[in-house]
């Protein structure tokens, strides 16, 4: 004789068992706020899918009371053979980084397949962007250029959304186009700017010249693929680039023969480290008296001295 209780749970086993066998899949959703899982169960024959199914073990009817008697009972009135195949899919959603920089090329110095090592586009206001993104920001880049101003006077300090450029890879080494010097290095730059002033002022760099790349930290110039002991993480040293040039190899080779005769002239006793590339690129610091080219190497330069 069946108790109540083991008739209540029947009732609720003869329930379920009919949702089971009424139903041809259920899905089932988990989600929260950075993945969506769904999970499908199916039921059909194995012979008509081709999909791998978990067959139920064959269990003998358990005579008694046990509720696993009954279990095995309505399994077999039922005749439920049919096959148990589960899916799962889990979709990782990864929130987007809005860009907060403005990383179109400006195409009336180039392209994005110069590979030169700044940020173009419209600097000036990106720069704003960045100068206002910290509450003492702003006061310490004006605090950098009144020193370089009194070392060398405001008209031979250039604009600082140049003077802050970064390495070309600032983006995908998860930094930010503009880097300040720490100030214990800021004495460091006042040599370097003081040679490129000179250079302009005395027509071997045309007036148009601009900075593309200063200081770079030594994890941005590690991931950027910066030589080891390169002077930009001192800030000694500047990247330079005249936009109209770009693509002119006529007007890039005078320039470069310009800068290779001041530096066999008066390079040594300045120390005048002296780096050409082939993209039109020119590296400057006083930091020994050496030249080179692509591959980092003496032999690469362009220089024929």
């Amino acid at each position: 004789m069946i108790n109540t209780k083991n008739m209540a749970a029947l009732s609720k086993l003869t329930l379920l068992t009919l949702a089971c066998t009424t139903s041809i899949y259920t899905n089932a959703a988990i989600l929260n706020d950075s993945s969506e899982r769904r999970i499908q169960v199916r039921q059909g024959s194995s012979t008509t899918t081709g999909q791998v199914y978990i067959s139920p073990a064959n269990t003998s009817v358990i005579r008694g009371d046990s509720m696993q008697g009954l279990i095995a009972q309505k399994n077999r009135q039922y005749n439920f053979d049919a096959k148990l195949s589960i899916e799962e899919n889990q979709r990782v959603i990864t929130p987007s980084r809005s860009p907060r920089y403005n990383t179109a090329y400006n195409t009336q110095y180039g392209s994005p397949n110069n590979n030169h090592d700044s940020y173009y586009g419209d600097r000036s206001a990106d720069f704003n962007t960045w100068l206002n993104s910290n509450r003492f920001r702003a006061q310490q880049v004006a605090d950098y250029q009144r020193y370089l101003s009194s070392q060398l006077g405001a008209r031979n300090v250039p604009p600082m959304e140049q003077l802050l450029t970064t390495a070309r890879s600032w983006d995908r080494c998860g930094y930010e186009p503009f880097q300040l010097p720490p100030r214990e290095l800021w004495s460091n730059m006042v040599p370097t700017l003081s040679l490129y002033s000179q250079l302009k002022n005395q027509g071997v760099l045309p007036a148009s010249t601009e900075i593309r790349s200063a200081y770079r930290s030594p994890s941005l110039n590690s991931c950027a693929g910066g030589a080891r002991n390169s002077k930009h993480m001192t800030a000694s040293a500047i990247d330079v680039w005249v936009p109209e040039y770009d693509g002119n190899l006529w007007q890039l080779s005078r320039m470069q023969d310009s800068l290779c005769q001041f530096w066999q002239y008066q390079g040594q006793a300045m120390d005048f480290g002296l780096g050409l590339y082939s993209t039109g690129a020119v590296h400057l610091d006083l930091q020994g008296y050496r030249k080179w080219g692509f591959g980092n190497t003496s032999s690469s330069s362009s220089c024929r001295y």
